[in-house]
């Protein structure tokens, strides 16, 4: 029989708590059992003591009893019963003179009596009886816990082994799972129908493996991107560069040439310090410098940047909303705003309008940036906040809402987007009013 390591386990722990339960019955039985046995014996033997006494009384002559009793009267020795002979004989090394209320003593063929001694006007009556009555009740239920013991090993551990076989087959299931998620195959549908934490552990194992098999993908996206980001403007400036030095540009060329070189390396030091941004925000190792601050004020600063650009495309960029006072950090939700509006107004088409706008909700202050355009898709609403998204119209890889996302986190401050394709799209966060 092919035992895994938990039924192994759980065999010799039922070896543990049987044998411990067995040991404390024995244990029981040697002191507890025994001292009521005694305890019983002796009331059994104090009440023959005392009907024997009412019947001496009386005037009755005993002659059939079922115990052993004499009676010490003037220091003789007096058996009642058929025994007498019997007791005269087996017990004659007993001194019953010097016995105390109640004990044990020894005969001659060394067996062991429990005894009660009752004085009364007629002499002392002394009942006693042999304990090799208790002895034999013990060794039965010696016998008894020893047969117990051994049917319940000899029963439990094909039932053990069973049971372990369906509490492990899961476990054992959920762990070549798991080796798979870790070799990358992410096809993980379990069927597992147990009713319990194991159940629920093969649901979040197989949410696990979702979430894990949508960062994969990401992920992959991410370094196409950055490699598609950075091969660009390195390829622009290995070919500049290899004009200049090769004399193939003259005069103001050669300074246009530098130029769109040191554009590049721009562009490209932009990508470096976003990504490290993004990382340090992560890790929580840039702290904020939280003030109070007029939301108002701060959307109209932000605005004003904006005012060529909207010019440009003829869209008007509205601010509406009352004043409200929040707690954060200036700088980072300048970030987050100017991140906003500059989303809205990329997708924003001509002659639109693009609506900032703070507005009362629960005890928080909502800022929201509104643009009319395509939209964006459900689908993919889910992942815009994500470091390795990229949409398909944006262009660059996509970091600046995950930024944004990791300013919001930092700041406890509640943020989303609402969706709704070829209509309008509203980036929001709410802060709590100070």
């Amino acid at each position: 029989m092919n035992l895994n390591k938990i039924t192994l386990k759980l065999i010799k722990y039922f070896i543990y708590i049987i044998s411990t339960a067995i040991l404390i019955c024995f244990i029981g039985s040697s002191t507890f059992i025994s001292k009521f046995y005694k305890q019983t014996q002796l009331k059994t033997l104090q009440k023959s003591a005392y009907d024997i006494y009412e019947g001496l009384k009386e005037g009755y002559m005993y002659e059939d009893l079922s115990i052993s009793i004499v009676v010490i009267k003037d220091n003789k020795v007096i058996p009642l019963g058929r025994r007498k002979m019997a007791i005269q004989g087996a017990f004659r090394n007993v001194d019953f003179n010097s016995l105390s209320t109640e004990g044990t003593f020894k005969n001659i063929g060394n067996e062991s009596f429990l005894y009660y001694k009752m004085p009364t006007e007629l002499g002392d009556i002394i009942a006693f009886e042999n304990t090799k009555y208790s002895s034999d009740y013990l060794k039965i239920i010696y016998l008894t816990l020893l047969i117990i013991f051994i049917l319940s090993i000899i029963l439990c551990i094909p039932l053990i082994s069973y049971i372990g076989k369906k509490f492990t087959n899961p476990i054992i299931e959920l762990k070549k799972s798991s080796q798979k998620i870790a070799s990358g195959d992410f096809n993980f549908n379990p069927n597992i129908r147990t009713g319990d934490e194991i159940e629920e552990l093969a649901m979040s194992l197989q949410s696990m493996a979702i979430n894990l098999e949508k960062k994969y993908e990401l992920q992959k996206d991410f370094i196409a991107n950055v490699s598609h980001d950075f091969k660009t403007p390195l390829s622009i400036i290995r070919s500049y560069s290899e004009a200049i030095k090769d004399g193939l540009v003259e005069g103001q060329d050669i300074n246009n040439y530098a130029g769109e070189v040191i554009e590049e390396v721009d562009r490209l030091n932009k990508l470096v310090i976003e990504i490290l941004e993004l990382s340090k925000l992560q890790s929580g190792k840039i702290p904020l410098s939280k003030e109070y601050l007029n939301i108002k004020t701060l959307l109209k600063e932000c605005i004003e940047k904006f005012r060529p650009l909207s010019k440009e495309k003829n869209i008007s960029l509205l601010l509406k909303g009352e004043e409200f006072k929040i707690y954060g950090d200036r700088t980072y939700l300048l970030r987050v705003i100017y991140n906003f509006i500059d989303n809205a107004l990329k997708f924003s088409p001509c002659n639109e309008e693009v609506l900032v706008c703070t507005s009362y909700v629960n005890s928080n202050v909502k800022v929201s940036i509104i643009n009319k355009g395509n939209g964006i898709s459900q689908n993919m609403l889910e992942n815009i906040w994500h470091k390795y998204y990229k949409h398909e119209k944006s262009g660059g890889i996509g970091l600046g809402l995950p930024i944004c996302s990791e300013i919001l986190t930092l700041h406890k401050f509640e943020y989303g987007v609402i969706s709704k394709e070829n209509q309008e799209t509203e980036f929001y966060f709410l802060a709590p009013i100070k």
